[in-house]
């Protein structure tokens, strides 16, 4: 590189993508350091669920996020569409929650109590209003909650438009592997690749489940969570469906994803018997009739988990212009451009 550049961004997933994308919009030298593809770890294994409502249980900040994140949604997409030319399948829809059995109900309730707090829409469907919502419904679920405001996008198509409109916007993205930090008078001078060293006026983590692994860093508690996903050749409901056992996303016009495990293996990345018997029959018990459905495939990905479920966001007090996007676990996808906003 023949430039100092003024930002190193550590990971080309959805976040560290995102965030190279808007820093350089913002008149900044970006580049982005990652030892695969961009987009090809978790951000290519999630399943594109945009839940743009609260969680019981949750800390009001993380609720914020999620909430906040549906109004940065729908000009994100109108935007990729005008710098790259391609629009990225984005769908409305919202969300149904089931609950299976009464034992499902008091988390059903909490949920609607967390975000009726917040003022985030939320329904408490009937039978018939279920029946409507969802017309080939072949079982009774004791409840359900409707979240109208919910999404769903094509999590593959929309970082790799990203990648390409940060590219476009003078992103450079180079195939390397970041072992180190390196620091000097309480900050951040650059990283540390092999024997190659590359400085920068900031430095960015956002290495997804790799984060807490690169020398020179404070403690940060980022571990990976792996989560077991398949595809089947049928779609037997056109939105998102919902329950404690996992979910149902419709993809393109006939096929539906079905996810996902969340498993303490290590950086164990393969499918196992076990997992794919587990969301399998999470799959048949809210649709049935997938039992007969064509096996398309199946795939896992690590998610970034913390220890606490929260997300780091923001400067190392230790280092001022070294920055934490990481910990994102299963809202990566959700929110990638608000925590883009929040690091600019």
């Amino acid at each position: 590189m023949s430039q100092k550049p003024d930002v190193i961004v550590i990971g080309a997933g959805i976040i560290g993508v995102s965030c190279a994308w808007r820093l350089a919009q913002a008149g900044l030298r970006v580049t982005v350091f990652e030892r695969n593809a961009p987009g090809s770890e978790a951000s290519q294994a999630a399943l594109g669920v945009l839940s743009f409502h609260a969680r019981a249980g949750v800390p009001a900040p993380l609720n914020r996020l999620f909430v906040q994140s549906r109004d940065f949604y729908p000009p994100l997409i109108e935007e990729l569409a005008e710098v790259t030319g391609e629009r990225v399948d984005y769908r409305g829809g919202g969300q149904l929650l089931l609950a299976l059995t009464d034992a499902d109900l008091p988390a059903v309730e909490a949920l609607h109590d967390a975000n009726a707090g917040m003022g985030v829409t939320v329904e408490r469907p009937t039978a018939d209003e279920i029946r409507l919502l969802v017309p080939r419904m072949s079982i009774a679920p004791a409840g359900a909650l409707f979240f109208p405001d919910d999404a769903r996008v094509d999590n593959t198509a929309l970082t790799l438009a990203i990648v390409r409109a940060a590219e476009g916007a003078g992103v450079v993205f180079a195939r390397r592997t970041v072992t180190a930090i390196e620091t000097a008078d309480g900050r951040a001078t650059g990283v540390r690749c092999g024997a190659e060293r590359f400085a920068a006026g900031h430095v960015i983590v956002a290495a997804g489940a790799w984060s807490g692994r690169i020398a020179g860093l404070p403690p940060l508690p980022v571990m990976p969570v792996r989560g077991q996903a398949l595809a089947v050749a049928a779609q037997p409901f056109r939105r998102v469906i919902f329950s404690p056992l996992g979910y149902l996303v419709p993809k393109g016009d006939g096929q539906t994803m079905v996810g996902a495990t969340v498993e303490q293996a290590g950086f164990a990345e393969q499918n196992t018997l076990g997992g794919l018997a587990e969301i399998t029959a999470a799959a048949m018990a809210m649709a049935p009739e997938l039992g007969d459905a064509e096996f398309i495939g199946a795939w896992a990905g690590l998610r970034p988990g913390t220890p606490d479920g929260l997300p780091f966001i923001g400067p190392f007090p230790e280092y001022p212009n070294l920055i934490a996007a990481a910990g994102h676990f299963r809202n990566g996808i959700l929110l990638a451009p608000i925590t883009a906003a929040m690091v600019v």
